[in-house]
């Protein structure tokens, strides 16, 4: 090394700060004769000190979106006034509703309201874990969508009017709107799904942590104002 390039490169090495010359020495001893690394560190170097550094801004991760996958299914009459026992007793098509859980009961289930009411009936899918109550909840999206969550009452009448394979792309299909709680503090919902040619009304477990993975699809609900 010339006498003017090893003056000109211990004059800037005296110009790094204290807290910088530890690297600048590892560094230079990339650059030293025995290591074989030595023209790749340089030319990789040298291509920074040309174009300038990389950018080494984190991309900002986008915000989940709460909006699901809608399906909708039309306008359907609810009738209050029949017990759950009475509506399951008026279905025998299987393709209706076939098998039925022995926890489909106006005792696990009760519902007090009375009359008719016609409601919009729409298929929610978020395809990702969500959780049932809370901020960034399905119950959250409902109350700003202006939606209610089905019951069993509700589930069952759609089914009635709707043969499949209407409803089988939207399965598993929670009535998540009303819960049976246990003494334990377990909660278990009603829900749709396929056995075979069959359509079955089975029940579910939700688990302690409140969250229903991203398979779920849950019926719900618009009133449509009534006649005058």
């Amino acid at each position: 090394m010339s006498k003017d390039m090893l003056g000109s490169v211990v004059r800037a090495a005296v110009g790094v700060p204290q807290k910088r010359l530890d690297l600048l020495a590892k560094i230079a001893s990339r650059f030293a004769g025995d290591n074989p690394e030595g023209d790749a560190w340089h030319t990789h170097l040298r291509r920074i000190e040309d174009d300038g550094l990389p950018d080494t801004k984190l991309p900002v991760p986008e915000k989940p979106s709460l909006d699901p996958t809608i399906i909708e299914l039309g306008e359907v009459e609810f009738n209050y006034d029949e017990t759950i026992a009475e509506k399951l007793d008026g279905i025998t098509d299987s393709k209706r509703i076939g098998w039925r859980t022995d926890w489909a009961t106006d005792e696990k289930f009760p519902d007090v309201r009375k009359g008719k009411r016609r409601f919009k009936a729409s298929a929610i899918n978020f395809g990702r874990l969500m959780s049932d109550e809370g901020k960034g909840s399905i119950a959250e999206w409902c109350a700003n969508n202006k939606k209610i969550r089905a019951t069993p009452k509700e589930g069952i009448d759609l089914a009635k009017v709707s043969l499949r394979p209407k409803l089988d792309n939207v399965m598993p299909l929670a009535l998540a709107g009303q819960f049976f709680v246990d003494q334990y503090g377990h909660r278990d919902a009603l829900c749709f799904d396929r056995g075979g040619d069959e359509r079955h009304l089975s029940r579910v477990w939700l688990g302690p942590s409140g969250l229903w993975d991203g398979r779920w699809w849950f019926l719900v609900l618009e009133e449509l104002p009534s006649a005058a």
